[in-house]
């Protein structure tokens, strides 16, 4: 596997998508957003709260990278829905989504197995709506530069598949940078032994 593949990742669109299941007089509601960390997660799982309040059940499952998951059932019955949401994820390969499905109850109960599927199948139904994004992981830092050693900055930028974002100008060139993340190390080291040429790095943020 390539530096490149390994930089590439799944995701949905930025345009939120729902759908709605109907079994059996329970209504399933499915929304699918891209979220980036946990905390949007969470924000967004409690607007679908706070906009469903009268529902029976809100449960989620969102995956922000494949170490950094979490899913509720919210009162269903155990591992009948967040589970079952989460496994939809990962069959598709997806990171930085949630799903949320909210259940109005329709007075019959679907058991173990039913519930399973209507959630597995609602939140699917809401995926296939959705467009499915190849990006990139990058690492975003600012680096300054002074300007006799500008050109040879941006030549490691390009070297290293970098993107170059917001710039200012002044005593010194200030430049805010997205290297590759499975580059950046190499680019970091590339970079460092260049100090005495006032090129610094003075903040990362992943």
């Amino acid at each position: 596997m390539t530096k490149d593949s390994e930089d590439k990742f799944l995701t949905v669109s930025a345009q939120p998508v729902s759908t709605e299941l109907k079994v059996k007089g329970s209504r399933f509601i499915a929304h699918v957003f891209h979220v980036i960390n946990t905390e949007q997660a969470n924000s967004v799982y409690s607007n679908i709260r706070r906009k469903y309040h009268d529902a029976t059940h809100n449960c989620f499952a969102y995956r922000i990278t494949q170490d950094e998951f979490r899913y509720s059932d919210d009162g269903e019955p155990s591992g009948t829905a967040g589970k079952s949401i989460l496994q939809i994820l990962d069959k598709n390969n997806l990171i930085q989504t949630i799903i949320i499905v909210t259940r109005y109850f329709g007075g019959t109960k679907l058991g173990t197995g039913g519930l399973s599927r209507a959630y597995s199948q609602v939140a699917a139904e809401a995926l296939n709506q959705t467009n499915i994004e190849v990006k990139t992981r990058y690492v975003t830092i600012t680096v300054e530069s002074n300007y006799d050693y500008h050109s040879q900055l941006l030549d490691y930028v390009n070297r290293y598949k970098g993107i170059i974002g917001k710039t200012e100008y002044s005593d010194k060139i200030t430049l805010c940078l997205q290297i590759p993340a499975t580059r950046f190390n190499d680019f970091n080291s590339e970079i460092s032994a260049l100090s005495e040429r006032g090129i610094i790095i003075l903040n990362k943020d992943d």
